[in-house]
């Protein structure tokens, strides 16, 4: 098999797995605390990391201080998704999610002051009109529908302002340390964090911890495939495949996510859900191109 179609597969396999950790993260949080979730998956994610941390001694380096603060943004997306899809849709968060390069392109416009063409600028509106349509929405819409609610969007809004934080600011610092260091140093710090949060939770509530089957493979497929498994794929992925297929995922993972949510929790599409929707990837579709720019020089994409 050749390395591009082995590049694609990894990325379709990014999607998926992904995609599945989103829907299988909102049905597990009805059940269980989102805290617990978070620290058993953070848990599992840090242990398989470990070894890549231990082997570059990132500690040790220059600049990782400064590397651990900023992977609080990382820790904020964490805490946020994890205690936001509880309150929204699995189909909701990822389009929030999508909009990424949309709050990309608005930030180098106020702090660089940089000029974008009239397409671009279209791009942002649409775009915001439809998180608008979805986010608000879910303030008027009556029963669980496929918008989520509002409490719930604003906490995935959070969590991808958290996450577009850490990449934009870890950008200073990927000449100085290896991707794979950058992406442990992050989960260390995030389940070091989350340790203390479902010390204080536990302390509070007092809740036992059922450690059946569902919940045990449930954070294992979340801490293990969906955080270091599609780590791993994303990095071979943009390594050995072109830039355009890369960021062809802002468009497949939504709707992918949509689909399995549809199908495995049994979410429901409604009409004005789509149409934002479809602002939404047009407004990312208009605005890519420089955001896409943008996200190449990140650690991530190095």
């Amino acid at each position: 098999m050749k390395t591009d179609d082995k590049a694609t597969l990894a990325l379709l396999g990014t999607v998926l797995l992904w995609s599945f950790m989103v829907v299988i993260a909102r049905w597990i949080a009805l059940i269980v605390s989102p805290i617990t979730i978070l620290f058993y998956r953070l848990l599992i994610a840090a242990v398989s990391f470990l070894p890549f941390f231990i082997k570059y001694r990132t500690w040790t380096k220059p600049h990782f201080i400064k590397l651990a603060l900023i992977s609080l943004g990382a820790t904020i997306n964490l805490i946020f998704f994890i205690i936001g899809i509880k309150y929204t849709s699995a189909s909701a968060s990822q389009i929030i999610y999508a909009a990424m390069p949309i709050l990309i392109l608005l930030l180098g416009k106020y702090y660089k002051g940089e000029r974008h063409s009239l397409n671009k600028i279209i791009g942002v509106i649409i775009g915001f009109l439809g998180l608008l349509l979805i986010g608000f929405l879910s303030s008027i819409e009556k029963g669980e529908t496929i918008s989520g609610t509002l409490f719930g969007n604003i906490l995935i809004l959070i969590a991808m302002l958290g996450w577009t934080s850490y990449l934009l600011n870890s950008k200073s610092l990927s000449k100085y340390f290896h991707p794979i260091e950058m992406g442990s140093t992050s989960i260390i710090v995030s389940f070091i964090i989350s340790a203390i949060l479902y010390g204080l939770n536990q302390n509070l509530m007092k809740n036992p911890i059922n450690l059946n089957f569902t919940f045990i493979s449930s954070v294992f497929y979340m801490g293990f495939a969906g955080t270091f498994l599609t780590y791993i794929l994303f990095q071979y992925a943009i390594h050995h495949s072109s830039a355009l297929k890369v960021s062809l995922t802002s468009y497949i993972q939504p709707v992918t996510t949509a689909f399995l949510a549809i199908i495995f929790i049994g979410e429901k599409l409604t009409f004005y859900f789509v149409v934002g929707s479809i602002l939404v990837l047009i407004g990312v579709l208009l605005t890519s191109s420089y955001s896409l720019n943008i996200l190449k020089k990140l650690p991530i994409f190095e």
